[in-house]
C-alpha cells in the first residue's frame, strides 16, 4: 500500500500497459501541477516507463502475488540451506526454484498473451534473470514484490544493482505475497517428494511448436529490442519537452508581468515630466521674486541704516 503520494501514482501507473503509461503519467503530474505541487508533479513527471521484461514481472507480482511470494521466501531458504553447509537440502531447493522460476516465465508468457504481446526470448530472459535476482536478494525480492519495476534485474553472485530499478519510493513492505513463509513452506516441501520421480521420468521437452515460436521469438528480437529503446528515448524526449515547455510558459508570464510593469513605468514617467515642465517655470518665477524682494530688503534695510545714522547725529 502506498504511503505518499508519489507511490500511491506508481502503483497505479506501473500497473498501466506501457503504451498508457506515459499519458497517464502526464496528466498526473499536470493534476499535481495545476493544484500547486510543483515537487510533486516534477517527481511525478520523473517516473520511467518500464521496459517490456520489467512491465511483464510487474504484471506477475500483481497478477501472481503467491507465486512470487514462492520465490521470494524460496531465497531465504536457499540462504540458510547454504549458510549451515546441507548440500542435500540446497540441491534440492536449487531444482525447486528452476522448477518455480519455469513455472512464472510460462506464466509471464501467459499473462502478455492475454493482453495482446507476445514477448520475444530476449525478453523472456530478462525476466527469467529478474526472477532469479528475486530469489537471490531480499531487497530485490521487495523490489520485484513491489510491481514497480522500471527495469530488468540481474543478479551477480549474490549482489543485485537496484539503483533506479524502482519507480517511486523505495519499495517497503512487500505487496501482498499470499501464504505465510511456514505455510509456503510446507506446501514446497510436499512438492519436493515427487520431484525425484519426475526427474527420473526426465525433463519436459520442447513441443515442435514450442521450437518454432522460439525459432520466431527470435527473429524478433532485434526488432523488439530496437523498438524498445526507441520507445525509452521518445518517452524521455517527451517528459523533457514537457519540462521545457513547463519552463517556457513561466517564462512568457514573467515577460508579460515585467512588460506590463514596464509600460506601467513609463506611463508614470511621461506623467512627471509633463508635471515637471510647469514646475520649472514656477521655480524660475519663484527665484526671480526672491531674489528681487532680497535686493528690496537690502535697500530696505541701507535706508533703515542710514536713517538711525542720521538720528543719532541730531541726538548728539
Amino acid at each position: 500500500m502506498a504511503t505518499d503520494p508519489v507511490a500511491e501514482a506508481a502503483d497505479a501507473l506501473y500497473g498501466l500497459v506501457p503504451e498508457e503509461f506515459t499519458a497517464a503519467r502526464n496528466e498526473r503530474a499536470a493534476d499535481a501541477r495545476t493544484a500547486g505541487g510543483t515537487a510533486l508533479a516534477k517527481q511525478i513527471g520523473a517516473l520511467r516507463r518500464p521496459s517490456p521484461p520489467a512491465w511483464i514481472v510487474n504484471r506477475l507480482a500483481r497478477d501472481e502475488p503467491d507465486r512470487v511470494g514462492d520465490l521470494v521466501g524460496l531465497g531465504g531458504e536457499l540462504a540458510d540451506a547454504q549458510a549451515a553447509g546441507d548440500g542435500r537440502a540446497l540441491g534440492a531447493l536449487v531444482a525447486e526454484r528452476r522448477e518455480l522460476i519455469a513455472d512464472l516465465v510460462r506464466l509471464a508468457v501467459s499473462l502478455a498473451d492475454a493482453a495482446g504481446r507476445e514477448p520475444s526470448r530476449a525478453v523472456l530472459d530478462e525476466v527469467e534473470q529478474t526472477l532469479v535476482a528475486a530469489s537471490v536478494s531480499e531487497e530485490a525480492g521487495a523490489a520485484v514484490a513491489s510491481g514497480r519495476l522500471v527495469r530488468a534485474l540481474r543478479a551477480v553472485g549474490i549482489e543485485v544493482d537496484l539503483a533506479g530499478a524502482v519507480g517511486g519510493d523505495e519499495p517497503g513492505a512487500p505487496r501482498r505475497l499470499g501464504k505465510r513463509p511456514v505455510e509456503r513452506a510446507d506446501t514446497r516441501a510436499e512438492k519436493r517428494e515427487g520431484r525425484a520421480d519426475a526427474a527420473s521420468r526426465g525433463g519436459a521437452r520442447e513441443t515442435a511448436a514450442e521450437r518454432a515460436a522460439v525459432a520466431a521469438r527470435r527473429e524478433r528480437d532485434r526488432l523488439d529490442e530496437a523498438l524498445r529503446q526507441a520507445r525509452e528515448r521518445a518517452d524521455d524526449d517527451e517528459h523533457a519537452l514537457a519540462e521545457a515547455s513547463a519552463r517556457l510558459e513561466a517564462a512568457v508570464r514573467r515577460f508579460d508581468d515585467l512588460e506590463t510593469e514596464r509600460d506601467e513605468l513609463e506611463r508614470r514617467l511621461s506623467e512627471v515630466r509633463d508635471d515637471l515642465r510647469p514646475a520649472e517655470r514656477e521655480l524660475r518665477i519663484a527665484t526671480r521674486a526672491r531674489e528681487a524682494a532680497a535686493a528690496e530688503a537690502a535697500r530696505s534695510a541701507r535706508a533703515r541704516d542710514e536713517a538711525e545714522a542720521a538720528l543719532g547725529r541730531l541726538d548728539r
